[in-house]
């Protein structure tokens, strides 16, 4: 594979898990709304499925943060 480019190596640094487990919750959510409201049922579930997991790697991430202050 090639060199990473300087803005994916800047990208890299800036965003932490957690902050891509909540722009992914938030993404899926978007999109489980445009898929349920064009009548693409399963596709909308999945997407809240994946909205779920990224919640929950969000929330597990703000605990372990948590606890790591205490």
């Amino acid at each position: 594979m090639g060199r990473r480019s300087d803005t994916e190596e800047s990208t890299r640094v800036l965003v932490t898990p957690d902050d891509t487990a909540r722009y992914i919750e938030n993404m899926s959510a978007e999109l489980a709304r445009l898929a349920h409201v064009s009548g693409f049922d399963l596709l909308a579930y999945l997407l809240d499925v994946a909205r779920e997991e990224a919640a929950a790697r969000s929330l597990e991430g703000a605990r372990s943060a948590k606890s790591k202050l205490s």
